[in-house]
Order: structure tokens, then sequence, then C-alpha cells
């Protein structure tokens, strides 16, 4: 009976202790169980302790094991290399770090031509065409044309070296006549200019230095403003170009003026200030019609 007895408690002690090397102890089965140890816990001594890694030394520590590359690889280059370096690779436009080039400055635009080369409406030349007289034989004066109240263009009398024009003058008080000459370039510059900066406060009126015009001083008795021009009676053989460089247009009278309006094909009715203003603008007209002319005088100033 005793050696029966013996047996069974050794047979108890062997379970147990194949129980604690395998399992530990009970409180070590029920922690393994759980995913948090309670702070009461404390472990079995006979039980070693294992640390638990940090997140720092599992990454660090941890190896992953890549895939040998192939020759034919199935994923593409995008998914290989990295972002930055295939942009690198494909971008065909400079980076943005580069300099902008310099931007280029446009010209200046062109000056507007004068008002006389703004084209205006036509007007019916029916009846005109009509009832025209035909051109003259000889022309007057080296400027002039035949066809009548007309002049040259400057192109035409720059080209013949035509740059001064003379007429023929009288003083009011010795009665004298003598000769008297205008510069063409600088007579036509002066005139453009002052068109152009007061044709909007004309209102289609000749201004007071056009209807009483400052006339010259005699040369052989000294009278200041003395000097009038000599104006043909035939209308034929008026000085036009003369009388609208030295701003004596004025001094014409009305028949007169209206008789280069006719022939011009302009409005010539109306008061002397209105046909005054008409015939100036002709006769810029006549000289520059494109304004080209002036334009480049204006620009030979300025440089």
């Amino acid at each position: 009976m005793e050696s029966f007895l013996e047996e069974d408690l050794e047979i108890k002690e062997t379970e147990e202790n194949t129980r604690k090397n395998v399992f530990g102890c009970e409180e070590c089965c029920l922690c393994l169980s759980l995913s948090l140890r309670p702070l009461w816990h404390n472990p079995c001594p006979e039980t070693p302790v294992i640390p638990i890694p940090t997140p720092s030394q599992s990454l660090s520590t941890t190896s992953f094991s890549s895939p040998p590359m192939t020759s034919q690889s199935p994923f593409p280059v995008e998914f290989i290399v990295p972002y930055q370096q295939v942009a690198q690779q494909t971008n065909s436009y400079p980076s943005e770090s580069s300099s902008p080039p310099p931007k280029s400055i446009p010209p200046p635009p062109p000056p507007p031509p004068p008002v006389w080369a703004i084209p205006r409406r036509p007007r019916n030349r029916t009846a005109v065409q009509r009832n025209r007289k035909p051109d003259l034989a000889v022309a007057p004066y080296e400027w002039a044309t035949k066809k009548r109240a007309t002049v040259h263009k400057l192109d035409y009398l720059v080209s013949r070296q035509i740059l001064n024009v003379s007429g023929e003058v009288r003083c009011k008080r010795c009665s004298r006549s003598f000769e008297m000459q205008y510069n063409l370039l600088e007579k036509f510059r002066e005139i453009g200019i002052f068109i152009n900066q007061n044709h909007t406060l004309m209102l289609d009126r000749a201004p007071s230095q056009w209807m009483s015009p400052n006339f010259p001083n005699c040369r052989y008795c000294g009278a200041e403003k003395s000097v009038k021009p000599c104006i043909s009676a035939g209308k034929r053989s008026i000085n036009w170009l003369f009388l609208f460089l030295g701003e004596m247009i004025g001094c014409c009278k009305l028949t007169q003026l209206r008789y280069f309006c006719k022939q011009q094909n302009e409005h010539r009715t109306g008061a002397k200030d209105r046909v005054v203003y008409s015939t100036y603008f002709q006769l810029c007209g006549q000289l520059d019609p494109t304004g080209e002319f002036f334009s480049s005088l204006m620009n030979s100033d300025e440089q």
C-alpha cells in the first residue's frame, strides 16, 4: 500500500514539474492570454522576462528582404525609381530657379498723322467736273502746277532744290515795292505745329492771327508792320504758297478765297474766317497729303 502511494506522489510531482516547465505557472498562463499586463502583476521569478521592443528598435532591427531584380521587371519605372528622379529625367522645361528671360520693351507707337492728312468724306464732284475749266498752259510760278490754285508737293520741291519761296510786297508808308523770301521747310513746320496744337480750339474758323496777320517791317523806311503783299488782280496768278508761308491769306478778298475753294471742290459759302480756315488746310494737304513729310521733319528736330 505504501509503495502504491509513493508511486502516486512521484507521478504527481512529475506532472507538476512538466507543467511548470511548459506553462510556467497559472498566473503566467493568464498573462500570456492578455495583451496588457495589470499594474499589480508580478511575474513568477522562475519565468524569464522578455523585454518588449520599442517601435524605433523594431524598425531598426527588422530587415526586409527585397526580391531579386530581374532584367524584365513587372513594374513600370515610376514604381521603382523615386518620383523626383523621374520628373527630373522627363522634364524638358527650365527649372523655376533659373532666371526668366528679360522682357523686350516694345517700340513706342508712331505719332498720329497731322490733321490735314486725315481722310474726309468725299463730296459729289460731278457738277464740278462738268463745269471745270481747262488747265493753264504755263504754270505761273515754279512751285505751282498748271492746275488752277494748286502747288506742288514738298517732295517734288525738295528734289528740285526749291527751298525758298519769294513774293512781292509793298510798304504802306513809303509805297516802295520789294521782294521777300521765306524758307519753305521752316515756315511749313511752324504752321504745321500751330495747326496740330490748336485745331481743336479753332472750331472750323481761322484764328485772329490768320485774319489779321502780323506784317513785317519795311526794309527801306523802317516802318513797323507796314508791309503788305501785292496780290494780283487776276485770280489765276495769285501766289498762294507765298501767302501761305507768310500767313497772309487773310489779306485776300472773299471772292479770291472762294475761287480757291472752288478749284479744290471745297465748301466755299459762309463767313470769311471759315473760308480762310479751309484755304490753310487745303494748302497743307497739297504740300503734304499723307503727313509723312511733316512727321519726318518733327523726328529730325527731336534727334
